[in-house]
């Protein structure tokens, strides 16, 4: 029996911390998703700094406790250092939170997690 459930969690997958990407070019990036078992309604993704997020195209449900794949086309649309964020929401509505919650250890931690590169 478990202890608890996971929090709905996202991840972009696709591109490292500190990645160098060609502004004005189009760059796919992918993703994972998972939460506690509803299943994955939607994944947004922003490429401000969560400034305005698009929805990205959600791969094949697997079940209920699997991760859900997620790509989106993106082009940076100028040169310079940039923030990425994803932001998953299950199909009861529950999504993470852009400050993290403080638990002990972390093994419930569901911040919107930010990755950040530079276009050339």
């Amino acid at each position: 029996m478990p202890i608890n459930r996971f929090n709905v969690r996202s991840f972009i997958t696709s591109h490292a911390d500190g990645a160098k990407l060609t502004a004005k070019q189009p760059a796919l990036i992918k993703g994972i998703a998972f939460d506690g078992g509803s299943g994955i309604r939607e994944v947004l993704f922003s490429g401000d700094a969560g400034k305005s997020w698009q929805a990205a195209e959600l791969g094949r449900d697997l079940g209920r406790y699997s991760f859900r794949e997620w790509t989106i086309a993106f082009t940076p649309p100028q040169p310079g250092e940039a923030q990425w964020k994803c932001r998953a929401i299950n199909r009861l509505g529950e999504s993470q939170p852009m400050e993290p919650l403080w638990n002990p250890a972390g093994y419930m931690r569901n911040v919107v997690e930010t990755v950040k590169i530079t276009a050339a």
